[in-house]
């Protein structure tokens, strides 16, 4: 478990300012049938969405950014230098951190492998079409959750970004912990390796 705690974890995902599925039940009186206190805004493609890139480790939330746009993979190199560099200094300075990324083309991309080793930071193993085990994933959901929760809720893309901002440094410590303390169990019940 001690080796786990220095593995910090990335992710990114996609928004929407609307939501696009899912039914939404409401009990009314035929008189509030068409009383906007008892619609839902409905509007194509979710009316617009944003792309945030995350990183948690055991010490801290972590890091979360707006991104923009079609993310390169000098973009993301930008984005490691930046972030997670300092990050990484001010979190483990004995330079005993290991990264996590998800096996996509920015991620296999020269660019980002020699900013590895020119950086001195390791990379956790990590395997071509894996079982979706990243930790980060439990709390895509309670961010959702938590956004659509909020009354009144996100009108603009610059609100929903800024919603996502305050929403992602709410999330209490402890629970990105005890996501921390799953890893085992996570990759035991996939039938993958414990440690690495």
């Amino acid at each position: 478990m001690e080796r786990w705690k220095t593995v910090i974890w990335s992710d990114e995902s996609t928004f929407t300012l609307f939501p696009t599925s899912g039914q939404v039940y409401v009990w009314r009186t035929p008189s509030q049938a068409y009383d906007p206190d008892y619609l839902l805004p409905r509007v194509k493609h979710g009316g617009g969405s944003i792309m945030v890139w995350v990183a948690i480790s055991w010490y801290s939330v972590g890091l979360i950014i707006t991104l923009q746009g079609h993310i390169t993979a000098n973009d993301y190199v930008t984005i490691l230098g930046d972030q997670v560099y300092p990050m990484v200094q001010t979190l483990f300075p004995n330079g005993d951190a290991i990264y996590q990324a998800n096996n996509t083309c920015v991620h296999i991309a020269y660019v980002f492998q020699d900013w590895f080793s020119e950086n001195e930071l390791s990379r956790l193993p990590w395997p071509p079409q894996s079982p979706d085990i990243n930790i980060i994933e439990p709390l895509w959901s309670v961010l959702e959750s938590n956004l659509r929760v909020r009354y009144p809720p996100p009108s603009s893309i610059t609100e929903l970004a800024n919603v996502f901002q305050e929403e992602w440094y709410k999330i209490p410590m402890q629970i990105t912990q005890d996501l921390y303390l799953s890893i085992p169990r996570r990759l035991q019940a996939r039938g993958c390796p414990t440690s690495y």
